[in-house]
């Protein structure tokens, strides 16, 4: 869930690096880390560690502060290769460096800011991250110039969502999802879209017609079949006396029974029913924006079959002598093992989505005030 729309509050909190794709990266071996003058500081950038200065709604990502110094060197947050003050393989001392962002929290690892995961919190606004280094020494605080980075909102990782049934052969959820239209500073032909499955309630943002969201309603795979019986042991063959003449023969063992059969496996649950609401408006703007399903379930596997039983082992002969080589008695056959069952059937499609429109009042009556916000806002530069 990606929550109520609502504005995000200021942040604030040291970034300690996390390896994420395409970033500069801290090893746990570590770079040196080197301690600098804030006042020495001449410029300070603050951005994500990537180099494009976007973010993704709940996609977390790590954040570089580079420092310009009056020598005309640069020092990194997290960039190792830069080095610093004359040393090669080194980094600024994560502990002396403050970041703030104007929504999100920082993250478990050391420069990792986490943007909220509900778009409309930024949409309007995007994320400005603020950067600057701090340090006290003998009970006086020095701090640089402030370095800012506005950041513009992708929804790549915001693409859809699956939603499954809640456990094995379990019929899929039924989806609920309402569409308007969105002018944000950034997008101006966006949409909307509001999703409400499984007591949750979610948004998405599709910033153009060729960005749509995808909606998955899927009954779970049926349940395993259950395991066959397994075969009775056999019996072991009775020995022949203490005192039993020469050549007496054990007793033969029996033969193992054979295992049960598997059970049949569970039918997949059917897909579940999806619903949208388009704002009345724009039906045809909005048709497109999101693509359903509903699919059924994958049948249940059979159930394996049952172990054979084990055969039983021929008793002890009496003494062997000239005549006879051997007096145990003959190992009975283990039991084969049973068959496994059959598999399920697979779960049948939800129906059609049904659609159906509403004034975009009355269907984003919870949202209005968030909408009219964001619409509102001056549009940003591309």
């Amino acid at each position: 869930m990606n929550g109520s729309p609502k504005t995000g509050h200021l942040r604030r909190g040291l970034l300690p690096a996390v390896a994420l794709a395409g970033a500069p990266l801290l090893q746990a071996c570590g770079p040196a880390e080197v301690q600098l003058d804030p006042l020495s500081v001449v410029d300070l950038q603050v951005r994500p560690a990537s180099g494009q200065r976007k973010f993704c709604p709940g996609d977390p990502f790590q954040v570089e502060v580079v420092a310009k110094l009056k020598a005309g060197t640069t020092c990194s947050s997290t960039d190792r290769t830069h080095g610093c003050l004359g040393q090669e393989d080194a980094v600024i001392k994560p502990e002396d460096v403050r970041i703030v962002g104007s929504a999100g929290s920082p993250g478990g690892e050391q420069f990792v800011w986490i943007p909220p995961p509900n778009p409309l919190e930024t949409a309007d606004t995007g994320l400005t991250l603020k950067g600057w280094l701090e340090k006290t020494v003998a009970g006086q605080t020095t701090k640089s110039m402030v370095g800012e980075s506005e950041l513009r909102p992708v929804y790549q990782c915001q693409p859809g969502r699956w939603y499954p049934g809640g456990g094995p052969g379990a019929h899929g959820p039924d989806v609920e999802i309402a569409i308007t239209t969105l002018s944000t500073p950034y997008y101006p032909d966006a949409a909307l879209i509001r999703v409400d499955a499984m007591g949750e309630r979610t948004y998405f943002i599709s910033p153009s017609m060729d960005q749509t969201v995808q909606i998955v309603s899927s009954g779970q795979m049926g349940a395993q079949g259950a395991p066959g019986l397994p075969g009775e042991n056999g019996e072991n063959g009775k020995d022949a006396a203490v005192d039993a003449a020469d050549c007496t023969p054990g007793g033969d063992g029996t033969n193992g029974t054979d295992g049960g059969p598997g059970g049949p496996g569970g039918p997949g649950g059917n897909g579940g029913r999806i619903r949208i609401v388009l704002d009345e408006a724009a039906v045809y703007k909005l048709r497109g924006r999101v693509l359903t399903q509903s699919l059924g379930g994958a049948p249940g596997p059979a159930g394996p079959g049952g172990q054979g039983g084990l055969a039983g082992v021929g008793g002890r002969g009496g003494r062997v002598a000239p005549a006879c080589m051997e007096t145990k008695g003959k190992d009975g056959k283990p039991g084969r093992n049973g068959q496994a069952g059959f598999p399920g059937w697979p779960g049948q499609p939800g129906p059609p989505p049904e659609v159906t429109t509403l004034p975009r009042a009355s269907l984003f009556a919870a949202e209005m005030g968030v909408i009219t916000r964001i619409e509102a806002a001056k549009a940003k530069p591309q």
